[in-house]
């Protein structure tokens, strides 16, 4: 943690506490997740965190490092500065059509490239980690659940809403239960409501995050992350409230309302920041 400066917390959630620090050395922003170390960090935090070191795509937040503190495993990624999308559009009310094919072209351009991914990235479909809010009502009542089934479709869309005809028709064709004629992938990238004002970037970003690139590439090698996430299995060198050490640095410490095990119910939920689609 030398290197790190802690500004302040940007979240919590279900698995540990998200906060915003800034290298000392080159003064970039990053987001750093603090986990406890314990048995909790099991094999699907671990895929998790290797599936997010293999994606390297400009809608996707990247990873950077994982390390070590005697207390907590940190997993060090990208800072997105533009905060969470809940809670722009709680904030906003509504979003305007063209804001929303905005997110949505972002959104699709990255999980599309999970799937062009899927073939490298460590899966397991039965796998229950995530954020609650976004889980599948089959999960949470374990029973077995299948990614590309949907039991029921029934939405409206209000009449004091404008919306386009070519936003109704993809909205009809995503919204189908039965997956073999429901829109594709590829389909929903060539729909013209979804081609109108796309930013070259996403166009290029995709092809482009396919081909490896040095400067993209995480400074720790597959071995090494794996070394780290198999010691942070291990309980952590004894808790001292308030604060989380590294080995060779002094500690740093923290205000109490960034304890991990503070009351986390009015926070904002980011347990997901390195979940993918797979």
């Amino acid at each position: 943690m030398e290197r790190y400066e802690i500004l302040k917390k940007i979240g919590s959630g279900n698995f540990g506490v998200a906060k915003l620090v800034k290298d000392k050395w080159t003064g970039e922003l990053y987001a750093i997740k603090f986990i406890e170390r314990c048995k909790k960090i099991d094999e699907h935090v671990q895929r998790e965190i290797m599936n997010h070191r293999s994606l390297r795509h400009p809608n996707i937040i990247r990873f950077k490092e994982v390390f070590l503190t005697p207390t907590h495993l940190a997993i060090v990624m990208e800072y997105a500065a533009g905060g969470e999308l809940f809670e722009r559009i709680y904030n906003a009310g509504r979003l305007t059509e063209d804001e929303a094919r905005f997110f949505f072209q972002q959104l699709i351009s990255g999980v599309s490239y999970c799937h062009s991914m899927s073939s490298v990235l460590h899966s397991q479909p039965k796998s229950t980690v995530g954020t609650p809010a976004y889980i599948a009502p089959e999960v949470l009542s374990r029973k077995e659940y299948d990614g590309k089934r949907i039991l029921s479709v029934q939405y409206s869309i209000p009449y004091y809403v404008r919306v386009s005809k070519e936003c109704k028709h993809l909205l009809s064709q995503i919204f189908v239960a039965d997956p073999e004629k429901r829109i594709t992938m590829e389909d929903i990238k060539k729909h013209p409501w979804f081609l109108k004002n796309l930013p070259i970037e996403f166009i290029e970003g995709e092809e482009a995050s396919l081909q490896t690139n040095g400067e993209n590439e995480p400074s720790q090698s597959i071995e090494e992350v794996l070394a780290i996430i198999q010691e942070a299995r291990k309980p952590g060198e004894g808790h001292k409230a308030g604060n989380l050490f590294v080995k060779g640095s002094s500690s740093i410490d923290l205000d109490d309302d960034l304890d991990i095990d503070a009351d986390i119910d009015d926070e904002i939920d980011t347990s997901g920041d390195f979940v993918c689609a797979l």
